[in-house]
């Protein structure tokens, strides 16, 4: 109903290429205390970054009309983070990352702060010259927030048309467990393998909406499935006005807690290499990822809809070390789908068609090791 349209733009925002689970994990290894395979163990790192987009993100709809479409067709995309990693203990490894996003659809922009926290133990360690790989595990939380989003583009609901939609205190949370194995192939050349499981949920403390009835406006309440409307503004209509009404979402066929605020389990599996040649290091990783969302894929099938549920993406990192201890890095991220498991905040029943598009992200910064 009202939510769908509006929420997709208003929830779409922002992600720092190492704040989040996709990109980084196609990367994950044994050893992430070393900057590459063949450097010594840090006792602490910080990376600091920007990321962008290549080209236009295309954030359209195939409902979308002509004049939106071409406005959304030429979307953008900024971040900011700043992550660390600190070993208190031989094979242990905590990290954490801020970072601050931004997304233009081409008619509103969003901001959301996305974070996380994860530990890794290095439960087995091969001896020198060993064929055997290090193994570890690791767990982890994410998410993001927002105070606020709001959209201003117009929102078409059976029976109505939302003029402006917000949402407050929009949010996604996941926990992730991840098995990890690292294998050093020959001297500065590593392989890694993992494996993932996660359940992410996603929540809003409230939504608002503004619509005409009548030829009058309206302020609309939503609690739940229900709404409140309330006369906005003084109104003259033939036959009266009517100054407050209650409806439900539920009688247009609209579960708008369970399509926006939704729960899903993840899996995903990924393989990388990294290596190491004087002051260079590199580091190419694939990440495949699966996920079953309760609820808002069947609203979305049901509509005739596609409910994208897997992703695949490919991420190449570079670094250059100009002095012991300091780097500079680039690294590139290519998904299939747009931020489909970076910002499960921005997927609902309304936007699920706007993920069908490819996403590039390039991310350059500085890591130092201490």
């Amino acid at each position: 109903m009202t939510v769908a349209r509006a929420m997709g733009p208003a929830l779409l925002s922002v992600a720092v290429a190492s704040a989040t689970a996709a990109p980084l994990d196609a990367l994950l290894g044994a050893w992430p205390e070393r900057a590459g395979p063949s450097s010594a163990a840090a006792a602490a790192q910080l990376e600091a970054g920007l990321s962008f987009v290549n080209r236009h993100i295309d954030f359209s709809d195939p409902e979308d009309d002509p004049e939106l479409a071409a406005r959304a067709a030429r979307g953008d995309y900024r971040a900011a983070h700043l992550s660390g990693g600190w070993a208190p203990a031989p094979g242990w490894w905590l990290a954490g990352t801020l970072a601050q996003r931004e997304l233009d659809d081409g008619v509103d922009r969003y901001r959301y702060l996305g974070w996380q926290l994860a530990a890794q133990w290095r439960w087995h360690e091969p001896p020198a010259g060993s064929r055997l790989p290090a193994m570890a595990l690791r767990l982890g939380a994410w998410g993001h927030r927002a105070g606020e989003t709001a959209t201003t583009t117009p929102v078409r609901v059976p029976g109505a048309v939302l003029d402006t939609v917000t949402i407050r205190d929009p949010a996604d949370r996941t926990l992730q467990l991840d098995a990890i194995a690292s294998w050093t192939l020959r001297p500065g050349l590593e392989l890694g393998v993992l494996a993932s499981v996660g359940d992410t949920r996603l929540s809003y403390g409230g939504l608002t909406a503004t619509t005409r009835r009548n030829g009058c406006s309206y302020d609309l309440l939503f609690t739940g499935n229900d709404i409140f409307g309330t006369l906005a503004e003084p109104c003259n209509a033939p036959g009266g006005v009517i100054e407050q009404f209650f409806d439900s979402s539920g009688s247009y066929g609209v579960d708008v807690p369970a399509e926006i605020a939704w729960r899903g389990r993840f899996v995903q599996w990924g393989v990388n290499l990294r290596g190491e040649t004087g002051a260079w290091t590199w580091a190419a990783g694939f990440l495949w990822h699966r996920i079953r969302r309760d609820g808002v894929d069947d609203v979305v099938a049901e509509r005739g809809r596609s409910a994208y549920t897997h992703n695949r993406q490919l991420v190449l990192d570079a670094g250059w070390r100009f002095q012991p201890g300091w780097a500079l890095f680039l690294r590139a991220d290519l998904g299939e789908r747009l931020f489909f498991n970076e910002l499960p905040v921005t997927y609902n029943s309304s936007t699920a068609g706007r993920f069908g598009s490819r996403l590039s992200l390039l991310t350059a910064g500085l890591r130092a090791q201490f």
